[in-house]
């Protein structure tokens, strides 16, 4: 298995969205990592035009295995959030573990 970096951005309003897939999201990140397939996930904050955090998101980055990028591309398709309208874009990219 190889590792994929699944980056997903939010859409403007996204805060309800988030709310209501929220467990269900988690549970699948947590079915990664009980299978030792995960190497990191979170939200990422939304930022101002001075590069200040300010409340709420404005993407995911999930760094998992995946047998495929086609298998990757799969399981970010029917994430929770993505039925939730949460993202407006989601891609799916090859990652080498350097350290």
């Amino acid at each position: 298995m190889d590792y994929f970096a699944i980056v997903s951005f939010d859409v403007a309003d996204s805060a309800d969205g988030r709310k209501r897939a929220q467990d269900e999201h988690r549970a699948r990140i947590k079915a990664l990592a009980e299978e030792n397939r995960l190497l990191t996930a979170g939200p990422m904050p939304k930022t101002d035009e001075y590069g200040q955090i300010v409340e709420g998101f404005q993407g995911s980055l999930i760094v998992a295995q995946f047998e495929s990028l086609d298998a990757a591309r799969q399981w970010a398709q029917v994430d929770p959030y993505q039925g939730e309208g949460v993202y407006m874009e989601s891609n799916v990219y090859p990652y080498k573990k350097v350290f």
